[in-house]
């Protein structure tokens, strides 16, 4: 039987799930190639649904509890940071970078971690582009809105504890 904190977690894991499982069918289905700030994002996103997933055993505890609803929040948190970010991007960028940049795997293989984070915040071609839409909303838009109401629920069981 669920108790409300396990079916909690669950809810949580199979929000994050949904999310990523669009994500990967958008790129190996439909060819949408996810830019460095997606990628993050990607990451951030899986990281969410790893830790709700261990919520969801360890639930019992409550200093567990407490560690997991505090990392999730920090999670949520710094995939808003890279979602808003891109969307910025989309809307302020001048168009003066122009260049195609590289997978961030590539960059991590050949730049130092400082100059790898340079150039993914700074943006490149591809973080500008709107690409595909849902309800008048781009994928980064659409992430940005996920990752509030991820706060927003990790908040929720942090103070619920």
């Amino acid at each position: 039987m669920l108790t409300p904190s396990r079916s909690l977690y669950l809810l949580g894991f199979l929000s994050v799930l949904f999310v990523l499982i669009i994500s990967m069918w958008l790129q190996y289905v439909d060819g949408f190639v996810p830019c460095p700030l997606c990628t993050l994002q990607r990451l951030t996103f899986a990281l969410l649904a790893i830790l709700f997933f261990i919520g969801f055993f360890i639930h019992k505890y409550k200093l567990s509890r407490l560690t997991i609803n505090f990392l999730s929040t920090c999670a949520a948190l710094t995939g808003a940071f890279f979602a808003g970010r891109q969307v910025w991007l989309q809307f302020f960028s001048n168009g003066s970078n122009t260049e195609c940049g590289v997978s961030i795997q590539y960059m991590l293989r050949i730049l130092s971690f400082k100059e790898t984070a340079q150039k993914i915040f700074a943006g490149s071609a591809e973080c500008t582009q709107r690409g595909w839409e849902f309800l008048y909303l781009n994928m980064a838009e659409w992430s940005l809105i996920w990752f509030v109401l991820l706060i927003i629920f990790a908040g929720y069981l942090l103070k619920k504890g």
